[in-house]
């Protein structure tokens, strides 16, 4: 057997081992990037509904009454969050509905619901019924 060009052989495949390894921790990280980005956006959403109810129950002290209202916040340039608040009646108590849309340019990227059941007309955060998030 000839050894002649061995070396050329075991180094394209050192070389395709390693670039294997590169390739597939490239993949990982991207990958990890990703649902990172993800989780941020969902957050925001998150506390952007969470405010609209905030700003739902504070209306609900001045006035118990059912309303709707909605708000736009800007993010960064391109970004934008889209809060929707309403209160309906259920018997003596109020349901106070709060969805935040989070957009990039005009396409929606997170999409959440948060509801508050059983608000009561009592003063302090007593009346202030159960949270629930809306799937």
């Amino acid at each position: 057997m000839s050894k002649k060009g061995f070396s050329i052989y075991l180094t394209v495949l050192v070389v395709t081992v390693i670039f294997m390894l590169v390739s597939g921790c490239y993949d990982i990280s991207v990958l990890s990037m990703n649902i990172g980005r993800s989780d941020a956006i969902d957050v925001i959403a998150f506390h952007g509904a969470d405010g609209g109810l905030e700003r739902g129950l504070a209306k609900l002290r001045n006035s118990f009454e059912p309303f709707a209202f909605s708000y736009i916040s800007e993010l960064k340039p391109f970004r934008t969050l889209v809060i929707n608040v309403s209160a309906k009646k259920t018997g003596e108590l109020i349901k106070l509905t709060s969805e935040a849309i989070l957009k990039e340019g005009n396409k929606e990227v997170s999409r959440r619901i948060l509801v508050r059941q059983g608000i009561s007309n009592t003063n302090g955060r007593e009346g202030c019924g159960n949270f629930t998030e809306a799937i």
